[in-house]
């Protein structure tokens, strides 16, 4: 679990077991105010809902909260999760809890929350009153039979969290799902209002617009992330080739693409999003292209069989994706008469000034002058010596932070004086390259786009595509270096 879960679990410690207790006890359902929640057990958004969730809990002892494990079932009938194995482990534990000790779950969960370290689950249910060895005896035993009892009631759910049945579709703030809640639990059982409270009329959002390709699903986290900044806001969602789409706005180039109605408020609560270049403003509107997993550039050109590979030369997810590509093209394993072009990420100036380079060019990369001259020299490599490039990036690669780059050349058979002569040529190129990269949008090493316009970040993400499930799995779960 990442850090920030169990900082934002600091709030969740206090715990009225009392109520839980009474409620087993009891045995009876509420007649109202039943909130189910399934959410990956690793998943920081997940854990978001579940620390609002548990607090509204605390706070009307007649409402009820179950949780559940949300994991992938694949054709073979086995379970996964996205997280991979530690994840899977901790969603078996979280469905024989629901099952077998399920007024023990949430205290077990809250404490999981401030014992995020592997083993902290021990921790968690030594907390919750469970011995841990009987605890991973019941996961070895009965866990897969409890985890597809979850993963059924999930795929019946078809959302994360449900009140009384149905999808909650307020805002995931604190103050909105406790009304819900309230409202929703018998009139002889709710919690009446502080005395002599009035609640302030709210402003009603601006205008918000999703626009997606297809194939694409809304984020839901990044429309959770604007409803923090506008309570209550709710997207319409428009779909490429529409003519909703096409006659709102014609000038979108690019897709998933969230738009905000530039009203003077949501300027001035995004002011400090729009200043850092997170959003643009244009015909109206605050436009976010969301580049975090797969994208279509509209606007640009088709390059049919070509893959357009976004990296920096020295980032380690970088040359990992490089590698990987290789090999594949090397084995065939590749889509058959794929083009590779390797592009470059970092900024330019044409300054003419005693910090400029000899071509009268300021460049910036993110790790530093070697990084961008080593991407100078491969773009002229490429250009001049294309049948030798493959040898090169595979030789430099290997040890891409050492100054000795003559060594990688020689190993290639390449002239390293005729590289080293065409260096004014290769910072104009990489000048060229990176203007391109800027404009396109791409900050995260490696990204791709495929045939022109299919935009990819991350090796893991184009491993997805048809023809490229051959490709070794990434090293590391991020998706790369960031500019």
């Amino acid at each position: 679990m990442k850090k920030h879960i169990a900082m934002a679990a600091l709030a969740a410690v206090l715990w009225s077991g009392s109520s839980q207790a009474q409620a087993a006890a009891s045995g009876a359902a509420p007649a109202g105010g039943r909130l189910e929640l399934y959410f990956e057990a690793l998943d920081g958004q997940g854990w978001q809902w579940f620390f609002l969730a548990d607090t509204v809990k605390r706070r009307l002892p007649a409402a009820d909260l179950k949780v559940y494990p949300l994991v992938t079932k694949a054709a073979d009938g086995t379970f996964t999760a996205r997280r991979g194995e530690p994840e899977l482990a901790e969603s078996i534990r979280l469905a024989v809890l629901g099952k077998f000790y399920p007024a023990k779950a949430l205290s077990y969960l809250s404490a999981r929350s401030m014992s995020p370290s592997a083993d902290g689950w021990r921790d968690a249910a030594v907390f919750a009153g469970i011995n841990p060895d009987e605890l991973e005896r019941r996961a070895a035993a009965d866990g897969q039979a409890a985890l597809a009892d979850a993963y059924g009631k999930a795929v019946r759910a078809g959302a994360p969290l449900l009140l009384d049945g149905k999808p909650y579709e307020g805002s995931q703030r604190l103050l909105p799902l406790y009304e819900a809640v309230n409202a929703a639990l018998p009139a002889a059982r709710r919690v009446p209002p502080p005395a002599g409270y009035k609640p302030r009329p709210k402003a009603p959002p601006p205008a918000f617009f999703i626009a997606l390709s297809s194939g694409m699903k809304k984020n839901d986290g990044l429309v959770n992330a604007f409803d923090k900044y506008f309570e209550g806001i709710k997207p319409v969602v428009l779909g490429y080739g529409s003519a909703e789409l096409a006659g709102k706005f014609p000038w979108l180039d690019f897709l998933p693409a969230y738009l905000i109605a530039a009203t003077p408020e949501a300027k001035s609560r995004l002011e400090n999003e729009l200043k850092s270049g997170l959003f643009r403003e244009q015909d109206g509107y605050l436009v976010y292209a969301d580049r975090q997993g797969r994208g279509f550039y509209a606007s640009r050109p088709e390059k049919p069989d070509t893959l357009e590979v976004f990296v920096m030369s020295q980032c380690p997810y970088g040359v990992a994706a490089e590698d990987a590509l290789l090999d594949a093209e090397k084995k065939g394993l590749l889509p058959p008469g794929l083009k590779l072009e390797v592009h470059f990420i970092g900024d330019a100036k044409n300054v003419g000034n005693s910090t400029a380079t000899a071509s009268g060019w300021e460049f910036s990369s993110l790790h530093g002058e070697p990084e961008w001259r080593e991407n100078a020299r491969q773009l002229f490599i490429a250009r001049r010596f294309p049948d030798k490039f493959r040898a090169y990036l595979h030789e430099r690669n290997t040890d891409v932070k050492s100054p000795d780059w003559r060594k990688a050349a020689a190993a290639a058979g390449l002239d390293a004086q005729a590289v080293e002569a065409g260096s004014a040529e290769g910072e104009a190129m990489l000048a060229e390259n990176f203007a391109a990269t800027t404009a396109l949008g791409i900050s995260s090493s490696p990204s791709f786009i495929l045939n022109g316009r299919e935009f990819i970040m991350g090796l893991g993400e184009l491993a997805k595509l048809p023809g490229f499930e051959k490709l070794p799995p990434p090293g590391q779960t991020g998706a790369g270096c960031n500019k």
